[in-house]
């Protein structure tokens, strides 16, 4: 079976969100790939890891996965980092303790950890784009309370505020849809 086939599976078991900076693209799926962990074609070295093997495949999106690319400093498949640089796996436990979120939605290293610090910085999560999907996500979920909220209402003052706030959302996601584009 070639591991493509497992995009929708594995999008479910990562609840649609980027394995390594959490990030959700909501109708954006097209921005999310497939990242073999221990990369297929490492930057100087060959290991045996067949390209289909479920547990070395991560629902990424695509900045993370074009951010790690081949990279495996330690050049031995089994070992993942040595305690400075490398790679935690996103489905350890102790990844999630790595990063939190800011107030603004920007991604940052929890206590300062050598392994975080090492990810943060060859992904990329200082990138903008990460704040403005988290922020992205907190208009989704503004929206969905405010439906919720105004749906046996017809008071066409809060329709309008509806209305203005989906107008917002799309102003934003396209703005952010640019600057995606421009990005790559």
């Amino acid at each position: 079976m070639h591991y493509k086939s497992y995009k929708t599976t594995l999008r479910s078991d990562f609840y649609k969100r980027c394995g390594y900076c959490n990030d959700y693209y909501h109708d954006h799926k097209k921005y999310f790939v497939i990242d073999h962990f221990v990369p297929q074609n490492p930057d100087g070295w060959t290991h045996a890891i067949p390209p289909n093997k479920y547990d070395n495949l991560i629902y990424a999106c695509s900045y993370c996965n074009g951010a790690k690319s081949n990279k495996w400093p330690t050049k031995n498949p089994s070992k993942s980092n040595d305690g400075v640089k490398g790679f935690i796996k996103p489905t350890n436990k102790s990844y999630a303790k790595l990063f939190r979120r800011d107030i603004d939605g920007s991604i940052i290293v929890h206590k300062n950890h050598p392994i975080g610090k090492y990810i943060y910085d060859q992904l990329n999560f200082f990138m903008d784009y990460h704040a403005w999907n988290w922020k992205v996500e907190r208009i989704f979920e503004q929206e969905k309370t405010l439906k919720k909220k105004i749906k046996n209402i017809t008071d066409p003052v809060l329709e309008a505020e509806l209305n203005d706030l989906q107008i917002l959302r799309l102003k934003f996601i396209d703005m952010i849809n640019e600057y995606r584009d421009n990005a790559r």
